[in-house]
C-alpha cells in the first residue's frame, strides 16, 4: 500500500505543532479516568490534565499548587474553546494536510498500543531474577581486557605467548590499580551491555574468555579478582527491588521489541533507494545551516524551499517494501510529526542519519498497518489522542486566523496577546464550563509510568 503524501506537503504548517509530545497510551484493561472538567460538553479527564500539566512553563508550575493547577486547566480549556470555534467556522473541514498529520499521529498511538499488547504486557520479572541481579549488584568484578584487530594477536595474548596489556573496556570505565594485577577495570552490575555482563558474571576466577569479535576488534576478558558485600540483609534487597526490576524489565522489553520488529519487518524486504537518498543528502548538505543550535534537526527553511527548488526530488521514491513505498515527500511529512536526529558533522554522517530516519518511518508505517488490521485504533486511548491532536491543530489555526484579522491595526506582540486574552475571556463567558476543584487538586501530576515515550527498536533494511 502506497503512502499517499505528495510533494506539496512539504510546505510549513506551524512547525511547533508537530513537536507536541505524545499522549500516554494505557495498559489493558483500561481504567476509566474521572472527569475533572467539562467544556461545552467536552470532558477533560484527570489523566488528560495530568499529562497536559507536565509540559507547563516553569513560571506556571512553580506557583502555589492551587494557582498552578487552575492556570494550567485554564490553558487547556482555552485550547478546547479555540478548537471548538475553529470547528464551527469549518477551518479544519478542507485541510487535507492536517488530516494527513492526524493520520500519522493516529498511527503513532496505534503503535504504542501494539507495543503494549506484544511487548510491555507479556514481559514479567520474577523474584528469582530480581534476587539474582541484586546478588550481582553486590559484587564488583576486576577485569583484565585486551582488544586488537588481529585474530592471531588475540590468540597469542590469550595463550600467554604475548604479555597481556590491559586496555580499558570503554571510555569512562572505572579503571583501578591492583597490587597484584596492575591496571584492571572495576565492573559492577548494569555497567556494561547485558550480553557482556552475563558473560563476565558467569566466568570463573582467572578464567580467560573465548575471543569475541564485534565486527571490528577481537576482545578477550579475564576475571582476576572481585569485591563482594557479604553483609547483605533482606531489607537491602527490598529497598532496591523496584529499581532492579525496572532495569530487568527494560532489558527484556528491548530484546523482545527487537525480535518482534525483525519478525514483522523482515518479510517486507525494506530497501532504501540509494539514488534518492544520495540526492536528498546532497541537497541538504548544500543547504546545511550555519548556526550551531540548528545542527541537530532539519531546518524548516530547507524543507520549505525544497518544493520550489526541486519538485522532482520530493516525489522520488526513497524506500520500498513489499506492501508499498515511501517518497522524499513522505519522509518530510513524517519528520514534521516525528522528528529524528539529523547530523551535519559530515556529508556521510548526514546520509546515514537520513537513511536511519527513512528506515524508522517505514518501520512505523508497517507496524501501524498491523495495528490497524487488529483494530487497535478503536481503543479509547487512541481516539482520545487523535481528538486532542486535532484540537491542538485547530486551536493554533484559529489563533493564526485571529491574528491575521487584526494585523493592520495591531502590530506589537504585547497588543496581540492582550487582544487574544480579551477574545478568550469572551469565549469563556459564553461557554458552559464545569470544574471539579476537589478532584483537580487531588491529581498526581508525576509522569512516571506514562507510556508516551515507549518505542519499538530494531529495523532491517538493505540497498
Amino acid at each position: 500500500m502506497k503512502i499517499t503524501c505528495r510533494h506539496r506537503l512539504l510546505k510549513l504548517i506551524i512547525p511547533a505543532l508537530f513537536l507536541y509530545p505524545f499522549l500516554p497510551g494505557c495498559d489493558r484493561p483500561e481504567p476509566e479516568s474521572p472527569p475533572v472538567a467539562t467544556v461545552n460538553g467536552r470532558i477533560v479527564t484527570a489523566d488528560e490534565f495530568a499529562f497536559f500539566y507536565e509540559f507547563m512553563p516553569r513560571h506556571i508550575a512553580a506557583q502555589e499548587k492551587k494557582k498552578a493547577y487552575t492556570d494550567a486547566l485554564q490553558r487547556l480549556t482555552d485550547r478546547i474553546l479555540l478548537a471548538q470555534k475553529a470547528e464551527a467556522l469549518g477551518l479544519g473541514a478542507s485541510d487535507t494536510l492536517m488530516q494527513q498529520a492526524l493520520d500519522l499521529f493516529r498511527r503513532q498511538a496505534v503503535n504504542r498500543e501494539l507495543y503494549l499488547k506484544y511487548i510491555r504486557n507479556p514481559v514479567t520479572v520474577t523474584e528469582h531474577e530480581a534476587r539474582n541481579a541484586f546478588e550481582r549488584s553486590c559484587k564488583t568484578l576486576h577485569v583484565k581486557h585486551f582488544q586488537t584487530a588481529l585474530e592471531a594477536e588475540i590468540n597469542n595474548v590469550r595463550s600467554g605467548v604475548v604479555p597481556w596489556k590491559h586496555i580499558p573496556m570503554y571510555p569512562g570505565v572505572k579503571t583501578i590499580e591492583s597490587p597484584l594485577y596492575g591496571a584492571v577495570d572495576a565492573v559492577s552490575w548494569n555497567d556494561v551491555a547485558p550480553d557482556l555482563e552475563e558473560k563476565l558474571y558467569s566466568m570463573d576466577l582467572h578464567q580467560v574468555s573465548e575471543p569475541v569479535f564485534d565486527g571490528k576488534y577481537y576482545h578477550i576478558f579475564k576475571i582476576v579478582d572481585y569485591e563482594k558485600n557479604v553483609l547483605i540483609r533482606e531489607y537491602d534487597f527490598q529497598a532496591h527491588r523496584e529499581s532492579i526490576a525496572g532495569v530487568l524489565r527494560k532489558r527484556k522489553e528491548t530484546r523482545a521489541s527487537s525480535e518482534f520488529v525483525q519478525h514483522v519487518i523482515a518479510p517486507q524486504q525494506v530497501i532504501i533507494k540509494a539514488d534518492a537518498l544520495n540526492a536528498l543528502t546532497r541537497y541538504m548538505w548544500d543547504k546545511k545551516p550555519k548556526e550551531p543550535e540548528k545542527l541537530q534537526y532539519l531546518p524548516d527553511q530547507e524543507v520549505n524551499t525544497l518544493e520550489d527548488t526541486d519538485r522532482r526530488l520530493a516525489s522520488r521514491v526513497i524506500a520500498t517494501f513489499r506492501d508499498g513505498e515511501m517518497t522524499v515527500g513522505d519522509l518530510i511529512m513524517n519528520y514534521r510529526v516525528n522528528p529524528q536526529p539529523v547530523t551535519y558533522t559530515s556529508e556521510a554522517g548526514l546520509r546515514e542519519s537520513l537513511k536511519n530516519a527513512a528506515a524508522v518511518y517505514v518501520r512505523d508505517y508497517i507496524l501501524s498497518e498491523m495495528g490497524l488490521r487488529e483494530k487497535l485504533d478503536q481503543f479509547p486511548s487512541v481516539r482520545e489522542e487523535v481528538q486532542t491532536r486535532r484540537e491542538y491543530l485547530l486551536a493554533e489555526k484559529m489563533i493564526r486566523k485571529l491574528y491575521h484579522s487584526v494585523k493592520d491595526s495591531i502590530t506589537s506582540d504585547e497588543e496581540k496577546e492582550a487582544w487574544l486574552e480579551d477574545y478568550l475571556t469572551t469565549l469563556r463567558t459564553d461557554a458552559s464550563i464545569e470544574i471539579d476543584e476537589d478532584l483537580l487538586l487531588s491529581i498526581n501530576t508525576s509522569d512516571e509510568g506514562f507510556t508516551r515515550k515507549i518505542d519499538f527498536v530494531g529495523v532491517s533494511t538493505s540497498y
